[in-house]
């Protein structure tokens, strides 16, 4: 079946598909009594190019030295030949006779043999180059292991020049091979970890001599920590080559893994493990095959996509299939090994290929047991992050009569689970109110649980339940983020002088008393105050607010690498301390804190991406605040230490403002948004040296009126400036002020009236008192007196009452089934879209157009009436609309100031064309087999065709929601004119 992981396939694909879907129309045409036209033309000119294409295969593996590609190039080099000529041979048969049946029937099994064969043939040209790659990966790899060995400087010498070309070379290869790649997800990964083995690497030959220089000193003291800090890298860098070469194999992408339920992933899991089976088991019956061909890979497939099964479901089932899992992947790598060396057919060989086989056999079975037992019971397992928990409760709560399978109330378990973690890490007010909501939302899920247990969920009763419960879950969602920033707001105030302190106690003179102890005190303190970072950081990831499934996953990974890397920073600062003189101790040392330092910050940086920057600076004010009251009663009791401590965490808040005001100074394109930010920050920072400056005069002089005054007002002035800056970030300074109302001439008002008016504070008093006699003649005034007035001119009326409102046409849309995953998807983009009305917004109105046709098509896949031509023209249909999705979207990209969210909205949508072009081709394979469904090329069509159509209404569904919040950022000014109306609000 066709796969377009690189840009080359797909292009080639596309012409070729859109020749083959022509000739499936004119084929379904003629199953209706017409005459099949003349096709020596459109037949002729398919096979030329796949002729070129043959051509260029046969010359590359005859020219190649790859046995895997020699072994498979015959076969699809036959299968795509052999279409070609029934493709000539039918277009001849129907020139002579163009109602002949078998002629159509050759015309369709050729069309389809061609596609398949084209498929195969580019497939088998791309993995020759994969594993091109591959083994230079494996040859890196394999010489890193040689740095144990390396035990003197002219050895190190030596191992560096022959590690550097090959590097060079596996960094070239992966740099080329990224910018190939159709799916985003692949290259981000690959671009990642050649860009981490590049910074490790003067790590890795710093390490190296440093363990040299450490084994060559007398008592060779530290040469453990050395050891440590030798394979630390070198497992790391192993690592990040491991993943290169797992990305480098991958042919396909699940867009929505992360988010959908359970069930829908374990299925697709399990569909692919059954459609890769033969595969796998033609490679293990073939003694001679060689290792690293498609049949190997079809194994490390089945067994990545057997552990997402595992993942997703609980013991004693997940532990069967890890367990299986662990043993084949133990096994294929030693027969891999035995067949390399050319022992694929002894004895030893051929067992483990029939016990390989027989487990796998018993790997499909277990994992399509667990799937069918996780569907019987209906159970999904909740979001990860809370703000995905918090959606999956309200999408329940929205309908509580609708059974989801206990999804919504295990995500409100979820959510107060995390809630009472949460607890724990904070004090006081905050811990007793977060508490509280806790258990109120408890209490409320159970009692609507136990109503929907009853028959009552449809009830008005159970709606107002709902509602009451709805409002609870947003209420403790957001006082946790409250907590979250405050939390933030204290563990990231100071990231580096744990570190500065270890370093100092690491240089510390020899002679100086007790420099372990405190070294080790000093390490303590790093370690414990790391942990606290990495620990805030998950938090953050997961119960922050944040559903972007990037921002977590980076979020955790930098977690991780602190919690790997800090024991290596305290080992090296413990070679420096027992070798204070050793030049390699200490760059070796300077080079860790830097990887250290950088993690940190990027860290730091990912973590003020997750949290709101306006709620993080108001918790940095109620910091400061907190911090001037301590430091006042410090310095009224005269205890300079505790003063000293208070204002120096004050000035690290300051600072910590400043990071983030500069950061979204940066992050912006509007220059006004910039310029006042920019402003705001300069003189925040300004205002730090002179507050620290005048607090060190108090703490010297703890007695001095005029030194704790000074202080005072640089304080104040300190925090004046911390208000200023959140005033743009809050759009206060956004507006322009208001036009002061036009000038009056004296006569034209009573100078009574307004000072009566003047002296009336409020304003129905004002009112009132107007509407009295403001003088006494006025009370002598007789209307009779008054000469008669002319006549009033004639009233023009009210004014016409505007039209009411269109309302915006409810569309029926109908709902999917239990084994309905290309509707269920439609499904879930046409409820995203309705939460928007479409009126003066093109782009909801061309999500809400793909999602009708989207279960249009899902008619014509599952067979329920519908043609080929039907078919193809409906997924022609969903690629035009989806243009007009991509272009709107890129025009918000292109006004949006946020570049957070310009690039976030960017990447989001420009995969949509890529998809909407292998839905094309996809379809047009699927209409090659309906008539023949149930054979396995048609089910393995219909799942790639399932899995394309899946990822398209993900990445539209993510486009609309980007677009959305990156439209709010854009100035009214800017030319924008999508607007964004919310028809049904959840809080309504």
């Amino acid at each position: 079946m066709p796969v377009f992981h690189t840009k080359i396939i797909e292009s080639i694909l596309d012409p070729v598909a859109q020749q083959i879907s022509q000739l499936v129309i004119l084929h379904e045409q003629a199953e209706d009594g017409a005459a099949m036209p003349d096709l020596t033309l459109p037949v002729s000119a398919v096979a030329n190019a796949v002729n070129n294409l043959v051509q260029v295969g046969r010359q590359t593996g005859e020219s190649s030295t790859d046995k895997v590609l020699k072994e498979e190039m015959p076969f699809a080099l036959d299968k795509v030949e052999n279409a070609s000529i029934s493709l000539i041979r039918a277009a001849k048969a129907l020139l002579e006779d163009p109602l002949s049946r078998s002629a159509r029937d050759t015309l369709i099994n050729g069309a389809r043999g061609i596609l398949s064969g084209t498929s195969a043939l580019l497939l088998s040209l791309d993995q020759a180059e994969v594993r091109k790659i591959i083994r230079i990966c494996k040859g890196v790899q394999e010489y890193l292991a040689v740095a144990e060995v390396v035990e003197g400087m002219e050895d190190l010498i030596v191992y560096v020049q022959n590690l550097t070309p090959g590097m060079t070379q596996m960094v070239k290869m992966v740099d080329g091979r990224q910018a190939e790649l159709t799916h985003q997800v692949h290259r981000n990964i690959l671009i990642a970890s050649k860009d981490k083995i590049k910074n490790l690497l003067p790590v890795l030959i710093s390490s190296i001599k440093i363990f040299v220089t450490t084994m060559q000193s007398p008592g060779r003291r530290g040469l453990e920590e050395a050891a440590s800090n030798r394979l630390y890298v070198v497992n790391q860098m192993y690592t990040e080559i491991e993943e290169i070469i797992r990305v480098l194999q991958l042919t396909t992408y699940d867009e929505d893994d992360w988010n959908v339920d359970d069930v829908t992933v374990m299925k697709k899991a399990a569909g692919n493990i059954t459609s890769r089976m033969k595969g796998a088991v033609d490679w293990l019956r073939n003694p001679n095959s060689a290792p690293g061909g498609l049949g190997e890979q079809a194994i490390r497939m089945i067994l990545e996509d057997a552990r997402k099964v595992a993942d997703r479901c609980d013991d004693p089932e997940r532990g069967q299939i890890l367990r299986l899992v662990d043993d084949i992947n133990a096994m294929t790598n030693e027969l891999a090994n035995l067949r390399g060396r050319g022992l694929g057919n002894t004895p030893e060989a051929l067992r483990l290929a029939k016990d390989i086989e027989e487990k796998l056999n018993r790997l499909e079975n277990l994992v399509e047991h667990t799937v069918k037992r996780a569907e019987r019971s209906g159970i999904r397992k909740p979001a990860y992050t809370v703000a995905g928990k918090v959606d999956q409760a309200q999408k329940w709560l929205s309908n509580p009569g609708i059974d989801d399978g206990g999804v919504g109330l295990r995500a409100i378990a979820g959510v107060v689970e995390e809630g009472r973690r949460l607890a724990h890490f904070c004090t006081g007010k905050d811990q007793e109110e977060l508490l509280r909501l806790c258990d109120e939302t408890e209490l409320l899920s159970k009692e609507l649980a136990n109503m929907c247990a009853r028959g009552m969920g449809n009830t008005p009763q159970a709606q107002a339940l709902s509602k009451r419960l709805a409002d609870k879950l947003e209420q403790l969602k957001t006082k946790m983020e409250d907590i979250l920033v405050k939390q933030v707001a204290e563990d990231f105030m100071d990231t580096v002088t744990p570190l500065k302190q270890l370093t100092e106690a690491a240089l510390a003179p020899e002679d100086k008393p007790n420099r372990e102890q405190i070294y080790t005190s000093k390490a303590e303190y790093f370690l414990e105050h790391s942990n606290k970072l990495a620990d805030t950081a998950r938090l953050i990831g997961q119960a922050g607010g944040s559903n972007d499934k990037r921002l977590v996953e980076e979020i955790n990974s930098a977690a991780n690498q602190m919690d790997a890397l800090t024991p290596q920073v305290i080992s090296a600062g413990r070679l420096v301390l027992y070798h204070p003189n050793s030049t390699a101790a200490v760059e070796h040392f300077d080079l860790l804190k830097k990887e250290w330092t950088n993690n940190t910050n990027n860290l730091t940086r990912l973590v003020d991406d997750a949290t709101d920057s306006v709620e993080f600076i108001k918790a940095c004010e109620e910091v400061i605040r907190k911090e001037t009251v301590e430091a006042e009663f410090a310095v009224s009791q005269e205890q300079p230490i505790p003063f000293i401590k208070s204002t120096s965490k004050i000035a690290r808040c300051a600072q910590r403002v400043v990071m983030v005001a500069q950061q979204e100074a940066d992050n912006s394109e509007d220059p006004t948004f910039v310029e006042a930010v920019s402003k705001a920050a300069e003189e925040l920072e300004s205002s730090i040296p002179a507050s620290v400056g005048f607090a060190r005069g108090v703490a010297t002089q703890p007695n001095n009126k005029q030194a704790q005054d000074d202080w005072m007002n640089a304080n104040q002035k300190l925090y004046r400036s911390v208000l200023k800056v959140r005033k743009p970030l809050t759009g206060e300074d956004n507006n322009p002020p208001l036009p002061p109302p036009p000038a009056l001439q004296d006569d034209e008002l009573d100078e009574s009236l307004i000072q009566i008016v003047d002296g009336v504070v409020n304003v129905r008093d004002a009112v009132l008192v107007s509407q009295q006699p403001p003088v006494e003649e006025f009370s002598q005034m007789n209307l009779k007196d008054t000469q008669s007035a002319p006549p009033r001119p004639p009233s023009p009326g009210p004014p016409p009452r505007p039209p009411p409102p269109e309302e915006e046409e409810e569309v029926h849309f109908p709902k999917p089934g239990p084994d309905q995953p290309i509707m269920t998807a439609a499904y879930d983009l046409h409820q995203e879209a309705m939460k928007w009305s479409s009126k003066g917004n093109d782009l909801i109105a061309a999500a809400k157009k793909m999602a009708l046709l989207m279960a249009e098509m899902s008619k014509h896949v599952r067979g329920e009436g519908g043609s080929k031509k039907e078919l193809i023209d409906c997924a022609k249909a969903i690629a035009k609309a989806s243009e007009e999705v991509t272009r709107l979207a890129k025009e918000i990209t292109n006004r949006c100031p946020d570049k957070r969210m310009k690039t976030n909205l960017f990447q989001v949508c420009e995969r949509i064309p890529t998809m909407a072009t292998q839905l094309k081709i996809l379809s047009t394979v699927k209409a090659t087999m309906l008539g023949c469904q149930d054979s396995e090329e048609d089910q393995e069509a219909t799942e790639m065709l399932v899995g394309n159509a899946q990822n398209l209404m993900q990445s539209v569904k993510e486009t609309v929601r980007a677009a959305e919040a990156a439209s709010i950022k854009i100035r009214t000014d800017a030319g924008h004119k999508l607007r964004w109306v919310r028809r049904n609000p959840w809080y309504q």
